[in-house]
């Protein structure tokens, strides 16, 4: 049964809603400062759509701010989801990479989901990006997340981003994880985005391995930041194997995701 909210955790949930919008006028209302490089801004709306084992499925909509400087990149959203499994619900996204040197930089990606119906999850991605030579871009996270079910779970990965053409990049990744309960994952991902003019982005992803869980970040065009860097979020492992399960799901299963951004440049 779903848990009951108390009146502290409904405080709790609309001080992070109230923050996350204070963030985001704060991004997009800089204020202005003598002698600084203006920031380049950037935001919009979005849809994304995942399938995956069981007729599993999850819907999204968002609405999103950018903005990339000396410093780094900053992207910011607030989502409205709908999953087969979990109900409906809220989530609040960040996606930040700090310039450590002109090829390097430092991501930090968070998701924070609250369902409707009392469930709680959160998800944060870390790890350095280092830029190649013909704008290649090599990236390796430590992911861990968690939800309202007693385990939680942990993953290393790579990506590597390969811009093919002005309109269009290509990523491809593994990773392997664990779950405190014992079940393990093993998985390839191929994603990428296509730029269908100044206004309208494409993003696709395919996941495919064992007990397939979400993780990548499908905005090569970015560099994983700027415009919508990494907002296809999924809200958990929901590949062949459960959290509840007591012994390891060998079995190969996949993902499949497709999200649409339209953008204000």
């Amino acid at each position: 049964m779903p848990r009951r909210f108390t009146r502290e955790r409904l405080a709790a949930n609309r001080s992070v809603r109230i923050a996350l919008a204070s963030l985001a006028i704060a991004l997009v209302l800089p204020p202005a400062r003598s002698g600084a490089t203006p920031a380049a801004l950037s935001g919009g709306a979005g849809a994304d759509y995942q399938t995956g084992p069981r007729s599993q499925s999850y819907r999204g909509a968002l609405l999103f701010a950018s903005a990339e400087a000396t410093p780094g990149d900053l992207t910011v959203a607030v989502i409205r989801y709908d999953d087969s499994r979990l109900g409906a619900g809220t989530g609040a996204f960040a996606n930040a990479g700090l310039v450590l040197s002109p090829a390097l930089r430092l991501r930090v990606i968070g998701l924070r989901a609250f369902g409707d119906s009392g469930f709680d999850s959160w998800r944060l991605r870390t790890g350095p990006e280092l830029k190649l030579h013909s704008e290649w871009t090599l990236g390796a996270y430590y992911l861990h997340l968690h939800d309202d079910s007693p385990e939680s779970f942990e993953a290393g990965g790579a990506e590597l981003t390969v811009p093919v053409s002005t309109e269009f990049s290509a990523q491809a990744g593994s990773s392997f994880g664990r779950w405190t309960s014992g079940e393990t994952t093993a998985q390839g991902t191929l994603a990428g985005t296509f730029r269908a003019g100044t206004r309208l982005l494409f993003i696709g992803e395919v996941d495919v391995g064992r007990n397939v869980t979400t993780a990548s970040s499908p905005s090569p065009s970015g560099g994983g930041g700027g415009i919508v860097g990494g907002i296809l979020p999924g809200l958990g492992g929901r590949g062949g194997g459960s959290r509840s399960q007591t012994h390891t799901d060998r079995s190969i299963t996949s993902t499949a995701q497709v999200g649409v951004r339209f953008l204000i440049p």
